[in-house]
Formats: C-alpha cells, structure tokens, sequence
C-alpha cells in the first residue's frame, strides 16, 4: 500500500525530481532578498530617528518616575527641562538629582543632537500632582527629516503623565 501511496503523490507532483532548488528559484530568492535590502537598509542606517524616538522613551520615564518619587516620598520632585535635558531633583532647579535606585545613575537623560525642548520647571507634589496645579505640555521638536514632533503632557489635577 506504501508504494502505490508513493505513486500517487509522484503523479499529483509530476514527475519525481532530485532535492534541491533550480536555478531559477535561486535567482528569485537573491532578487527578492536584494529588493528588501534596498527598501529597508536605509531605515537602518540612519539611526537619527531611532535616537529621538529612544530620548522621548527615557524623557517620559524620567517624568513618570520623578511622579512615583514624589508620592513615595510624600514631598514635592523637581523636573527641569532645558532645551536638551531632563531631569528629575530633590531641589528647585534640581541642583541635587533623584538618584536611580538600580542602576545608582542619577535621573536625567540627554537629547540627540538635533532634538530641542521647550524649557520648563516644575515640580510633583506628594500626593504626585503638578505644582503649579496647570497641566504641563513638555514639546519635542527634531530636525530630523520624516521624525513627527512629540510631546508629554502632565495632566494637572491626577498628575498623569501621557503622550
């Protein structure tokens, strides 16, 4: 029953051919691969874009943690903002930085050279409300060709930091 069985799948298929691929399924593949090379090299070349999207990541973490700081603490966190770093102090114009509790690294972060921010101060109570109690826009702006601007917004009664 074996064979017959083998016969069969032999008619369905044609005629039975050694493993391997033909020359031209080679060539198609190689192509294909080619064109995929070329489309999406570029993305990874240019690594600006990746930078800034990498600096918004840390930007917002920097201000949710200096949020949880604040409340675990029960006292008011600074955030400083500059026009390429922020920062999260103990201390108004945050002289003294939130050290992080893993890495033991204090808690700022450093924008890619072509990212500006909107400077701005202002600080988390400790029930981790804004001070002044106004929501907080922090605005992203990058020179980098097809990088959207972003922003952080700190709403002002819950203290909740989004996009």
């Amino acid at each position: 029953m074996t064979a017959g069985f083998g016969n069969q799948v032999i008619g369905l298929l044609g005629t039975a051919r050694g493993r391997g691929f033909t020359l031209v399924e080679l060539v198609v593949i190689i192509a294909i691969l080619g064109l995929m090379a070329a489309v999406i090299g570029p993305r990874f070349v240019g690594r600006d874009a990746f930078a800034s999207r990498g600096f918004y990541d840390e930007a917002q973490s920097v201000v949710r943690y200096a949020q949880k700081v604040a409340i675990a603490w029960r006292r008011p966190v600074f955030v400083c903002i500059t026009a390429n770093v922020v920062s999260a102090g103990t201390v108004s114009g945050c002289g003294t930085l939130v050290v992080h509790p893993l890495t033991g690294n204090p808690l700022t972060t450093t924008a890619p050279s072509s990212v500006t921010l909107t400077p701005a101060s202002f600080s988390f109570d400790g029930g981790g409300r804004p001070s002044p109690n106004a929501q907080v826009t922090i605005a992203f702006t990058s020179g980098i060709a097809g990088d959207p601007a972003r922003q952080i917004v700190v709403e002002a009664e819950t203290g909740y930091v989004h996009p």
